[in-house]
């Protein structure tokens, strides 16, 4: 039977598997809470050692970068084909005693901390985010927020003033902006006709923004020139930018509590500890350039 590498992790709510802070949330909070879990399905036995569902999401977090582009059904094979040889090799090395080696130890020993530390994380992250502090955290973000006008336009580019106001003549001639776009403007939006979408201040090079932005819907400027070459822009509708609903960006809302929390409660946890950096200078501050729990 073949799986979809997504299919166990699609039953952990969205807005878990959205926390970027935590790198081993989505896969730990997916794992079967006991071998006997019905959804840790069995994948394979090798000399009837088996492999279940659950290893094979922590092989794809162990791998995730590395396979990031990779698609799922060979994500799948490769994944259970390096866990098929890692338990031939590691049953081998039980078999000749290296379970006491130092080198196995000292790593058994980093993986436990880095395990308690997964699991544990997760366990006080989620017990800090519910819908609830989700909210309070958007009401607050929102009423922070000044609304924006943001303007839908399209526009020519050609490479010299005489050309754009070829462009406006056959505009003014009743000239369709749209055809003329997608025959004339050497831009990449000419295809589509010129059209930009909505934008707001800010977004476009200073030339064209200062232009577009002091157009009514409706009205066509004239020849504008930028970096890119020259520009014949078209407002066909201006509106204040509508902030968007709770349940809309719910995911992203607990993903930007959860990085909050998570420095928070890093912060606490560091000063309540005795750190000391062998060989330092000062406290043991992370660098800024280190990643951020």
């Amino acid at each position: 039977m073949m799986f979809s590498m997504t299919s166990l992790a699609a039953r952990t709510p969205a807005w878990l598997l959205g926390i970027a802070l935590i790198v081993a949330v989505s896969l730990s909070n997916s794992l079967p809470a006991s071998g006997a879990d019905e959804d840790d399905t069995v994948v394979a036995r090798v000399n009837g050692m088996e492999i279940r569902f659950s290893d094979l999401l922590l092989a794809e977090e162990e791998t995730a970068q590395a396979l990031a582009n990779v698609p799922e059904d060979v994500k799948f094979e490769y994944l259970l084909s390096l866990l098929i040889d890692r338990v031939i090799v590691s049953s081998d090395a039980r078999t000749k005693g290296l379970t006491d080696d130092p080198g196995v130890q000292r790593r058994m020993a980093y993986y436990e901390n880095k395990a308690l530390r997964d699991v544990y994380w997760t366990q006080l992250i989620s017990s800090r985010i519910s819908d609830e502090a989700a909210k309070e955290f958007y009401d607050a973000q929102i009423g922070s927020v000044e609304p924006q006008e943001e303007i839908k336009a399209r526009h020519i580019l050609v490479a010299t003033e005489e050309e754009a106001q070829s462009v406006i003549d056959a505009l003014g001639a009743g000239g369709d902006f749209e055809a003329l776009a997608k025959e004339h403007s050497t831009g990449p939006s000419g295809a589509e006709g010129g059209d930009l979408g909505y934008f707001t201040a800010g977004t476009m090079v200073a030339e064209f923004n200062d232009a577009a932005f002091a157009l009514q819907a409706g009205e066509i400027s004239a020849p504008v020139k930028t970096k890119f070459g020259w520009h014949v822009i078209k407002v066909e509708d201006r509106r204040v930018q509508e902030v968007p609903g709770f349940d809309l960006v719910k995911d992203q809302v607990i993903e930007a509590l959860a990085q909050q929390e998570g420095r928070t409660m890093m912060d606490e946890m560091r000063a309540a500890a005795a750190i000391e950096i062998v060989g330092a200078e000062g406290e043991g501050t992370r660098p800024l350039i280190a990643p951020q729990e």
